[in-house]
């Protein structure tokens, strides 16, 4: 008995190349909705800033300090996730140009049995690459959008009202 082979099976295949499809449109609702969100931030945080320059004994100082830092966290997520995603990729190449090399090395031509599971690899490869190209968007953006939404929720809430003694309660309104 011979090497077994495999069918690439086209349902599979399309259904893969679907869901990636939606997970990218996810990925841009997303990347919507963190436009939208950073918008609202960008407002908010203006208005902070302003007051910040009128006024700098009553700023919001822990609303100023968070700017540069959640950032930072955020990029450096986002970066850390793609760079994960990517060498995961690479090293479905690296392992398929390898493949590629045992086939070359052998001295004769591959079999059918050989060309059958180049061909499977072949497309599992390809649909892993696109995969994994709808992935690193999602991770890439996923701590981002976390951050700005986040940001938005917690400054545009307006369920407080300002104290007494002049300062703002952290859930202030800044609309």
């Amino acid at each position: 008995m011979g090497p077994e082979l495999t069918m690439i099976d086209p349902i599979s295949g399309w259904s893969r190349l679907w869901a990636a499809g939606i997970s990218m449109t996810d990925t841009g609702m997303r990347a919507v909705e963190t436009l939208n969100a950073a918008k609202e931030v960008i407002a908010a945080r203006t208005t902070i800033m302003h007051a910040a320059m009128h006024s700098p004994l009553t700023a919001d100082h822990a609303e100023l300090g968070r700017m540069m830092p959640e950032k930072f966290d955020a990029f450096s997520d986002a970066g850390l996730a793609t760079v994960a995603a990517m060498w995961r990729a690479q090293s479905a190449w690296i392992d398929h140009a390898g493949l590629l090399g045992s086939f070359a090395l052998r001295g004769r031509p591959p079999s059918p049995a050989d060309l059958a599971r180049l061909g499977d690899r072949m497309m599992s490869l390809a649909l892993g690459s696109i995969e994994a190209t709808a992935q690193i968007g999602s991770t890439a953006l996923a701590p981002i959008h976390r951050k700005a939404t986040d940001n938005a929720r917690r400054l545009t809430r307006s369920d407080s009202t300002e104290i007494e003694d002049g300062s703002t309660d952290p859930t202030w309104s800044l609309r």
